[in-house]
C-alpha cells in the first residue's frame, strides 16, 4: 500500500510540479485512489492580513539584480510581532489541513506538491528567523503532518533554477510572437536569490529531521529523478 501522504517540498523551479504530475499518473495507472494537493503560505486569514499590510505600506522588499522581487509584511521588526505572525499562520493553515484529512479519511492517497514544511520555511523567512525551526510553534506545525507521511525534497542550485526560468521566459515570449501579440514582456517570476538560499538551508534541515529523500535535480535528469522517487516509495528502507 502507498503511504497516506507523500509530501514534496523544495524551492520553486527545482522540478516538484513535474515529478508530482508523473507520480499521480503512475498511481492512477495502478488504480490507486489519489489526489494532488497544494498548500503554500500565506493562508486564509494570514493572506488577508498580508494583503492589508502591503496596501498600507507595512512591508519589506527583497529584490534581485534581475529585477524580480517579493514583498513581505514587516513582521520581522521585533520578536513578539514575529511570534504573533507565526501563530496567525498556524491558525490559518488549519482549515486546509482539515480538508486534507477529509480526503485521507475518504481513502485517498495525497500527493502534496507543497504542504506544511513549505509553510514552516516561508514563515521563518517572513519573520527573518532561521532558528524558527526549533521553536514550539514550528513543532505545532509539524504535529499537523500525518504519521505515515513520506517526505521528498526536490532541490536544485540557484543557477539551475535561474536557467530553467529563463528558458521558460524565452518560450513564453516566442509563443506570444507566434500569436502576433506584443504585450508587456513576462518576468521570470524567480524569487530573489536571498529568498531561495534561505529556503534551501531550511529545507535541508527539515529534510534531515524528517528523514526525507533528497534529490538534487541539478545532477539528475527528469527520468532519473522519477525513477529514484518510485524506487524509494517501493523500497522505503
Amino acid at each position: 500500500m502507498p503511504p497516506i501522504l507523500i509530501h514534496f517540498f523544495g524551492p520553486d523551479g527545482a522540478g516538484k510540479s513535474t515529478q508530482v504530475n508523473l507520480l499521480v499518473s503512475d498511481f492512477l495507472s495502478k488504480r490507486i485512489k489519489v489526489r494532488k494537493y497544494w498548500i503554500r503560505s500565506p493562508h486564509t486569514l494570514a493572506y488577508v492580513l498580508w494583503r492589508i499590510s502591503l496596501k498600507i505600506g507595512f512591508f519589506r522588499i527583497v529584490s534581485s539584480a534581475s529585477g524580480d522581487f517579493i514583498k513581505v509584511p514587516a513582521v520581522h521588526r521585533n520578536h513578539m510581532l514575529g511570534r504573533l505572525w507565526s501563530l496567525i499562520e498556524l491558525v490559518s493553515v488549519l482549515p486546509l489541513v482539515v480538508r486534507a484529512q477529509f480526503y485521507l479519511l475518504s481513502g485517498y492517497t495525497l500527493i502534496a506538491e507543497r504542504y506544511v514544511l513549505d509553510t514552516i520555511a516561508f514563515v521563518a523567512f517572513s519573520i527573518n528567523d532561521a532558528n524558527f525551526l526549533q521553536s514550539p510553534i514550528s513543532r505545532m506545525f509539524l504535529a499537523l503532518i500525518p504519521a505515515k507521511t513520506k517526505f521528498i525534497l526536490i532541490d536544485a542550485d540557484y543557477d539551475t533554477i535561474f536557467k530553467r526560468r529563463a528558458l521558460f521566459l524565452s518560450n513564453e515570449i516566442q509563443f506570444k510572437k507566434e500569436l502576433g501579440k506584443h504585450g508587456t514582456p513576462i518576468k521570470t517570476e524567480l524569487e530573489p536569490r536571498k529568498f531561495i538560499d534561505f529556503q534551501r538551508t531550511l529545507y535541508t534541515s527539515l529534510a534531515r529531521v524528517n528523514n526525507a529523500l533528497v534529490i538534487n535535480t541539478s545532477k539528475h535528469s527528469l527520468k532519473e529523478t522519477s525513477d529514484i522517487i518510485l524506487d524509494y516509495l517501493n523500497n522505503p528502507f
